[in-house]
């Protein structure tokens, strides 16, 4: 196959499901054996504004007292941990998981909490985490954020600390051209990169027997549902104004309009619906909004929110994730459905 560009590409997915522990377990390998890829990965991590003291050690799968378990953990010389690192391809991220492991870091020096994922997943994932770090009832304030080259930085309002994002090609390609090319390490470098680009290109992964249950489609009878009584609260609270199925070429779902507290519609479309293609590619959510030929009016109101939505811009026009809490029961999911439609409705409606 064209994807199996190194024999740990060829043989990770014949012997594991678990290609994420694999990658992880491979790249602790090449830290733990080259000081080189040691300091460049530090080099990667610092800038003018913060520095990454070396690193000396790193270990997978460490276990913390609240059950938490990094991918991998990396260790200054007096063996404190300054790096707690999360490898992601397609995975989704834990309810939870960002702002749990960003306690778990150490204050007294400079440290990082890193996540990796393939480049095509760097500006969802980023909407996710921030998501995360900054919910409530026990917020992260981030202070600044910056956007590299897939790359994505945050400092932390009163700490030292930091919170990335990068691409697995940034990351491999800093280490590549830290050691000479004929070298042991280039060469399982090269290895761990075939792994990388199987599981980020990859079309198709192994069905497992769990997907194949009832409980796969019971979920996605249950969306729809979702989506018709988010909608029809929003007809009763006065938000929103009529409804009807809509299939699209990107999925199933319904349409409808926002409407201002007098009852007046904003002359606009709405769908909100399961997107498959962008549940699979752009952000972890089934849900998304789309404006159908949206007004200048709704457009600019949109553009201007952009940032807070997590809003995509793309050649279908501007579309909207609207993320689904895990964890609780139903009329709980549906509150917060139905307060992220509102939030919108407030944006776009007519003032």
């Amino acid at each position: 196959m064209a994807h199996d560009s190194s024999l740990l590409a060829y043989l990770v997915p014949r012997l594991t499901s678990r290609g994420e522990d694999t990658a992880t377990d491979a790249l602790a390998f090449i830290l733990n054996k080259s000081e080189a890829c040691r300091r460049a990965l530090a080099g990667l991590l610092s800038n003018e504004d913060f520095s990454l003291e070396p690193l000396r050690r790193f270990e997978a799968q460490v276990t913390y007292e609240d059950g938490s378990r990094p991918d991998m953990v990396g260790y200054d010389s007096e063996g404190s941990p300054r790096l707690l690192v999360e490898s992601k391809f397609w995975a989704a991220l834990l309810q939870g998981q960002a702002g749990g492991y960003f306690r778990q870091l150490d204050e007294t020096k400079p440290a990082v909490l890193l996540f990796v994922a393939p480049g095509t997943r760097i500006e969802s994932l980023w909407a996710e985490i921030r998501r995360q770090l900054e919910a409530v009832p026990d917020p992260v304030q981030l202070d600044s954020v910056e956007a590299r080259d897939r790359m994505r930085e945050a400092s932390v309002e009163g700490s030292d600390n930091r919170v990335m994002l990068i691409s697995w090609d940034l990351l491999l390609e800093n280490l590549t051209v830290a050691v000479p090319d004929d070298s042991r390490v280039a060469s399982d470098i090269q290895q761990l990169s075939g792994l990388v680009q199987r599981e980020d290109v990859k079309a198709f992964t192994p069905i497992q027997d769990e997907e194949l249950s009832p409980s796969l489609a019971r979920r996605i009878r249950w969306l729809d549902q979702l989506i018709i009584d988010a909608i029809d609260r929003g007809v009763q609270d006065g938000w929103a104004s009529g409804r009807k199925r809509s299939t699209q070429r990107w999925g199933n779902g319904h349409q409808f309009r926002f409407a201002d507290d007098s009852g007046e519609r904003v002359h606009c479309d709405f769908w909100l619906g399961v997107n498959t293609w962008r549940w699979a590619t752009s952000g972890d959510t089934p849900l998304w909004l789309y404006p159908s030929s949206p007004t200048g009016h709704v457009r600019s109101r949109l553009l201007s929110e952009a940032h807070s939505l997590n809003a995509h811009q793309d050649r279908d026009g501007l579309v909207v994730p609207i993320y689904l809490k895990t964890g609780v029961e139903y009329h709980d999911v549906l509150d917060d459905v139905v307060d992220q439609l509102s939030k919108i409705a407030n944006i776009v409606v007519t003032q």
